[in-house]
């Protein structure tokens, strides 16, 4: 196996199982590895034997993923996040929802999702400065006259 099949079968595998920006940072990451291996004398054989099976690598990234939501056993409770972000946690006599959501900037959704944001951020902010700007003229008017007035 040479490094570009390495990557490729890293890919592949973590491709669908995490968000594609997530997906790119671990390529690129274990590319940059690898190739600052290479420049510090070390074969690129050696290096993909120390690394290991890339199927293997992936499962971990995957299942060390903090943002995934996965169902997990643990000792007797299942816990687990469904589609939307909610999701339950079931003991034998107690059963509790809670929410969570999570913004994933690297897709086009949550890109979209702060630019409407900030978007709506300067549309509030030239509505306020338009509604207290005339107030503001008309106070400066009014002490610049009663300044103008105590000079008289």
């Amino acid at each position: 196996m040479d490094k570009t099949e390495f990557l490729e079968i890293l890919k592949s595998r973590l491709s669908g199982q995490m968000p594609e920006g997530k997906v790119a940072a671990h390529v690129r990451y274990y590319r940059d590895y690898i190739e600052e291996q290479v420049k510090n004398g070390r074969s690129e054989r050696e290096i993909l034997a120390e690394l290991g099976d890339p199927r293997l690598i992936a499962k971990t990234l995957v299942d060390a993923d903090p943002d995934e939501e996965q169902e997990v056993y643990d000792g007797g409770r299942v816990r687990g996040d469904g589609y939307g972000g909610s999701g339950y946690e079931r003991t034998d006599q107690e059963h509790v929802k809670h929410h969570t959501y999570k913004l994933d900037l690297s897709t086009w959704y949550g890109k979209a999702i702060v630019i409407a944001a900030a978007a709506l951020i300067i549309i509030g902010l030239v509505v306020i400065i338009g509604t207290v700007l005339p107030f503001i003229i008309v106070a400066c008017l009014v002490l610049y006259l009663i300044s103008w007035l105590r000079k008289r």
